[in-house]
């Protein structure tokens, strides 16, 4: 099988990467500053700012869809409409591009604020309120959330990744915290600090013993539910998670 050189590019990552020129069949290959990989937009830079619209986007079309689709809006009918038909697009493969820019952030709640605002009697309440009645999360708690479940399937073998090499456990030798401590790598740039494998280390260092020692995932969500919820957490309420 030949490939079609005309169809073929090369994204070359970092500033200082040599940006070394490939040839197929004789040809030149073409350079990209950014490709979709599995739907995620992966620029040079391996910045995350182009995710962020195209998804907003979607998510908003599918939300003025539903809005427009249902003569009555009904709570429950409404909350289930938006988890499997619009916040998937805010949250597909959200792990490995979580926005940590504040623009970005808070473009991204913006969805989830207009949904809410569509729910029949929350007129005048804030957006903590409306979260709190209706048993959600914010996006933002929600992607912190969900570093954390992530790394327990990593730390667990759940995923196909080598935990040691990713994460390599910590060699504290203090008495506080969980005896699956983990250690970031060294990183030089404001980039690298926000990749998932630097962002979870400090907050799975702070998760008590029974967290990551929980037997199941299940069980695991329950105890950081508890955990963020004791710490106050913005975004959770006693409703947090009702309907999730």
């Amino acid at each position: 099988m030949e490939f079609n050189v005309n169809k073929c590019e090369v994204l070359h990552f970092g500033k200082k990467n040599k940006s070394t020129d490939y040839f197929l069949n004789g040809e030149k290959i073409g350079k990209a500053k950014v490709q979709r990989d599995l739907g995620v937009l992966v620029e040079d830079s391996l910045k995350v700012n182009m995710q962020v619209e195209p998804v907003i986007k979607k998510a908003n079309a599918m939300l003025s869809l539903i809005s427009r689709g249902l003569e009555y809006k009904n709570t429950i009918v409404l909350l289930r409409l938006y988890k499997a038909l619009v916040r998937p697009h805010l949250e597909y493969c959200v792990q490995f591009w979580s926005p940590h820019l504040r623009k970005d952030i808070l473009a991204l709640e913006r969805v989830q604020r207009r949904f809410t605002r569509m729910i029949p009697g929350m007129v005048g309440l804030t957006y903590e309120e409306r979260l709190r009645i209706l048993g959600l999360y914010s996006l933002e708690l929600r992607r912190l959330r969900g570093d954390l479940i992530e790394q327990y399937k990593i730390i667990h073998g759940l995923e196909r990744v080598d935990a040691r090499k990713l994460f390599p456990l910590g060699e504290e030798t203090r008495t506080r915290g969980h005896s699956l401590r983990i250690r970031g790598s060294k990183f030089r740039t404001e980039m690298r600090r926000h990749f998932f494998s630097q962002r979870v280390v400090g907050l799975w260092n702070s998760l008590p013993q029974s967290a990551v020692d929980a037997g199941t995932l299940n069980v695991f969500k329950a105890e950081i539910d508890r955990f963020l919820l004791s710490r106050g957490i913005k975004g959770y309420g006693e409703n947090a998670g009702k309907w999730s």
